[in-house]
């Protein structure tokens, strides 16, 4: 069985150039998500802005090339602090991991249609990878 992943950007309810960074295996995205959710209750609701799937091992290397290309835009050191980049626009951050993904071939596919998900889309981008992938089965 092939571990799919996702790596997700996320934006802070705070600032509108800062944004997180991390990963999340596929079947637990609610959970991750969910956990976010807990700190802000309904006075936001968390959402992930645009995520790319692909099995673990891929995923997990974008990870680590983002966090080195962003190493001295991280926010900090510490615990919490590290998957959050500063000082750049959706836009940059969005173009820099697709640039990666197209250089080095990172197998991780970003589905049409599923930008600003909220944790009731989650299930919808799942089923939809699943079906049209060719690696991608839980």
């Amino acid at each position: 069985m092939i571990n799919d992943y996702v790596f997700y950007i996320k934006p802070s309810p705070l600032s509108d150039s800062c944004f997180k960074i991390g990963i999340s295996a596929l079947k637990h995205m609610s959970s991750r998500i969910g956990t976010y959710q807990n700190a802000f209750g309904p006075s936001y609701q968390e959402r992930f802005d645009r995520v790319w799937v692909g099995p673990e091992e891929d995923i997990r290397e974008l990870e680590r090339l983002m966090k080195l290309h962003y190493r001295k835009q991280m926010a900090g050191t510490t615990r919490g602090f590290t998957e959050w980049v500063e000082g750049v626009t959706f836009k940059e951050l969005e173009a820099t991991i697709d640039e990666k993904i197209e250089q080095l071939g990172v197998l991780a596919v970003s589905p049409e249609g599923f930008t600003k998900i909220f944790e009731e889309h989650i299930e919808s981008l799942r089923n939809m990878y699943l079906m049209e992938s060719s690696y991608g089965r839980t």
